[in-house]
């Protein structure tokens, strides 16, 4: 294959060192040179496949209430919170890919006289995107960083909002006091209930009057059975990890540990229980080199992933499983030339696998 136009494309397979600084190539400049790249020369990186598992996990605190041994003999209430305690758990996790240069699969496209062919789009990092990808159809992918994001929940974590009356502060020991708030929380439910079935005697005069009356009754009744049943706050924390998946390491890998005392914990922190990353992908082309004909060494080079399975697994339970395309586990193609013989042709590539998700005339 030869020129197209004016534009020759040229896919030089060796390695060729550091890449210049990228940028979005257009038209108007696709000739210009940058001062430490070879004059006429445009380089490029196909990616590496980055997993990123989102995890969420949650601190729990329980506090029991002052009550709490009168539960079941004045309210006949069984699920309570018996002792105070903290702990932190996993909830769940997401998997998604995203893209790094690859800095075994960089490339060079040649270009001699005023280009007339395919615009080439890059990635900021230098990863090809494709060509005449419209700007606002470009397929960047960025790559998250580790983060917490913590939501802290908002409900107050004490038992002083409890509106106790002077009858139940007058009380002399607990079982009284106890018995008098069991006592004010069924005359709140005895309100409720005759509020909602109508007793004209004891109607408001108006409709959002009636409404702002029963959720009164149902917060104090909340107030009340806290100090029998006890108090939660959850405390809920994001943490985004990234693994590059590598086909000569072992598929099964501590991906961090995770204590209940501590939540997440650094991987060298015994304190926590490791939390595996396993990456199975039934072929792997060995050292994934491009196996190209010297008839087939012009065009652009776009990968052919592997598909593989992903699993997050804590200990012994299985926290999520995807599948998912795998680029450095795929093998690399060759474009021909000749389908960007036309200005308007189109190719996308996924910035995450550098394979071809879109060709358009």
């Amino acid at each position: 294959m030869g020129k197209i136009k004016n534009l020759s494309i040229l896919v030089i397979l060796a390695l060729l060192g550091a890449c210049t600084a990228p940028r979005t190539i257009s038209k108007a400049d696709f000739n210009t040179a940058d001062s430490t790249a070879a004059p006429g020369k445009l380089y490029y990186h196909l990616p590496t496949t980055v997993i990123n598992i989102e995890v969420t996990a949650r601190k729990v605190i329980e506090k029991r209430g002052p009550y709490y041994r009168y539960s079941e003999r004045y309210l006949n209430l069984s699920d309570i919170i018996a002792e105070d305690k903290e702990y932190w758990e996993i909830t769940g996790a997401t998997i998604y890919t995203t893209g790094i240069p690859d800095s075994n699969r960089f490339f060079s496209i040649s270009a001699e006289g005023t280009p007339a062919g395919a615009a080439v789009s890059l990635t900021p990092d230098g990863t090809l995107l494709g060509f005449n990808v419209p700007a606002a159809g470009s397929l960047h992918n960025t790559l998250s960083t580790d983060a917490d994001n913590i939501q802290v929940s908002t409900e107050e974590f004490s038992f002083d909002d409890i509106p106790y009356t002077e009858e139940q502060l007058i009380k002399t020991s607990s079982a009284a006091t106890a018995e008098e708030v069991a006592a004010e929380i069924y005359n709140i439910r005895d309100s409720r209930r005759r509020l909602l079935e109508g007793d004209i005697k004891n109607l408001p005069p108006d409709e959002g009057s009636y409404q702002r009356i029963l959720e009164g009754l149902d917060r104090m009744e909340k107030q009340y059975l806290s100090l029998f049943k006890g108090k939660k706050q959850i405390d809920t924390q994001k943490r985004t990890f990234r693994f590059v998946p590598d086909a000569s390491a072992s598929a099964n890998q501590v991906l961090f540990r995770f204590s209940t005392q501590k939540g997440f914990t650094s991987i060298d922190d015994m304190a926590g229980t490791p939390v595996y990353i396993e990456v199975l992908s039934e072929k792997v082309t060995e050292n994934n080199q491009v196996h190209i004909n010297s008839k087939e060494r012009t065009g652009m080079i776009y990968c052919k992933p592997q598909k593989a399975t992903v699993k997050v697994i804590d200990r012994t339970m299985l926290l999520t499983q995807e599948e998912m395309l795998i680029g450095q586990y795929g093998t690399l193609h060759t474009l021909p030339v000749s389908l960007l013989d036309n200005p308007g042709t189109i190719v996308e590539l996924d910035p995450a696998t550098g394979a071809i998700v879109n060709i358009r005339y």
